[in-house]
């Protein structure tokens, strides 16, 4: 009996299909493509936990060490965006996702967030068949990314003061270059709201109803959490308010003492001229008093041209 289980167990575990992976690279090392290799598994699972939505299609996974690589590589694939400052990409349809590695070693990121990124648009490219928003495609993937190392050297940069007046103005800041930053960042917030506000099941109710294409989109959203897409969205600002003053505190906070050693170091000269200048002041009011008041003898102020100062013999009055 005990052979027979085992038998079967075995027998099941044959069955199961392997997910096909193949990987290739560009001017990187083989232990960077090994690691990343290792990586893709899990991060599908990490994408099945937090979503609830499973994919075992195969992947095409192409590393790139080299900018120039990267950009050459990026418009033979027909991606529109600047080359310089993408990550990475991922093409649904083709399986197949592309890692700059260039970009990512710049921003001091762990190239797995990354890979998990991309991977998660596969994923919902592949799987999902409403159509989405774009905040709520970027904060998905951003929300699955969740690499603490990454987060915190995103919070270590130059804090952004940046705020977005809706959800549509965070959907055009994501294609904004010089808003994308912090709206990349804001998406990953709006996500983690939902989930906060409404709880993981009702996300993962969700990711469900997009995924067998019970949509709108709009209609999705109600019907997965009781709330309609406006009044979260006017939560959203609330929270967001909160936030940016919180970093505004922060960031004040922080530079507190950089102020006072800047004021301390722009002062100090200040004070040692005033200082200075006020010694010097002093000594002039006390010649000029002494000449009226001379606590010192006639002859330290008589006229060196005039007759050499006698002084008085003091025994006159005997004579």
């Amino acid at each position: 009996m005990r052979y027979f289980l085992i038998a079967l167990v075995l027998t099941a575990c044959a069955a199961l299909p392997a997910r096909e992976i193949a990987v290739s690279s560009e001017g990187t090392s083989q232990a960077t493509v090994a690691r990343l290799q290792s990586q893709i598994e899990p991060a599908f699972d990490s994408i099945h936990g937090k979503t609830g939505v499973a994919d075992d299609g195969p992947v095409f996974l192409h590393v790139v060490g080299g900018a120039d690589s990267f950009a050459r590589i990026a418009k033979a694939d027909g991606v529109s965006l600047n080359a310089e400052s993408v990550l990475g990409y991922a093409m649904p349809s083709r399986r197949r996702v592309v890692l700059n590695l260039s970009g990512i070693a710049e921003r001091s990121l762990d190239p797995i967030g990354v890979l998990r990124h991309e991977l998660a648009h596969l994923v919902m490219g592949s799987q999902l068949q409403v159509e989405r928003p774009l905040w709520f495609e970027e904060g998905v993937a951003q929300y699955i990314e969740g690499v603490a190392l990454n987060e915190l050297r995103e919070a270590a940069g130059s804090p952004s003061l940046a705020t977005f007046e809706s959800l549509d103005d965070l959907s055009s800041a994501l294609r904004e270059e010089t808003r994308s930053g912090p709206a990349y960042a804001e998406s990953r917030e709006v996500i983690r709201l939902i989930v906060a506000r409404h709880g993981e099941q009702e996300f993962m109710a969700l990711m469900r109803a997009l995924e067998k294409g019970n949509g709108p989109f709009e209609a999705a959203f109600e019907k997965a959490t009781g709330e309609t897409l406006q009044v979260f969205e006017a939560a959203w600002i609330e929270d967001q308010e909160g936030r940016a003053g919180s970093r505004l505190a922060r960031f004040f906070g922080g530079m507190f003492w950089w102020v006072v050693l800047g004021l301390t170091a722009l002062l100090l000269p200040l004070v040692w001229l005033l200082r200075k200048r006020r010694g010097k002041s002093q000594v002039e009011m006390w010649e000029e008093q002494e000449k009226h008041f001379p606590s010192d003898p006639a002859w330290a102020y008589a006229d060196p041209d005039d007759e050499p100062y006698t002084p008085p013999d003091p025994d006159t009055w005997k004579r």
